[in-house]
């Protein structure tokens, strides 16, 4: 993360293209066209508690594409100086959180089903999970 510079947390919003008929709805996304980076990961959350909360980090240097493909949540985004709420509950829109950006997901329906895309594998040492770590790390 590259932290002297300003992390926008304008233009996130991602529409998605779908084609539907008799049998049903398929959504899709393409890298390079929905996805603005390489896409290495995919992960999905399920069976998630209507209490719960998700996410609670931010990423170093991983780039990420979130979706709700069943049910509903609220996504925050912050970016150390300003905060933005997002509420996914339709499988063609989603969110890219850059990295650098603090995210939680709350808020969520029964059924909730999230899919998520990013642009590294996992690595433990790529997150920041304190978010006063976070804030001085952001504003170096």
């Amino acid at each position: 993360m590259e932290s002297s510079k300003f992390i926008s947390i304008d233009n996130l919003e991602v529409r998605l293209r779908s084609c539907s008929d008799i049998r049903g709805v398929l959504t899709f996304a393409e890298e390079e066209v929905d996805f603005p980076f390489p896409l290495k990961r995919i992960f999905w959350i399920t069976d998630i508690p209507t209490s719960a909360q998700r996410g609670g980090h931010a990423h170093k240097t991983c780039k990420e594409l979130v979706c709700c493909v069943m049910g509903s949540f609220r996504l925050v985004v912050d970016n150390g100086k300003e905060t933005r709420e997002f509420f996914l509950n339709r499988p063609d829109y989603a969110v890219i959180i850059p990295e650098g950006v603090w995210c939680s997901l709350e808020d969520f329906s029964e059924g909730t089903i999230v899919v998520v895309g990013a642009s590294e594998e996992y690595a433990t040492e790529g997150y920041i999970r304190d978010y006063r770590e976070y804030l001085v790390e952001i504003n170096k």
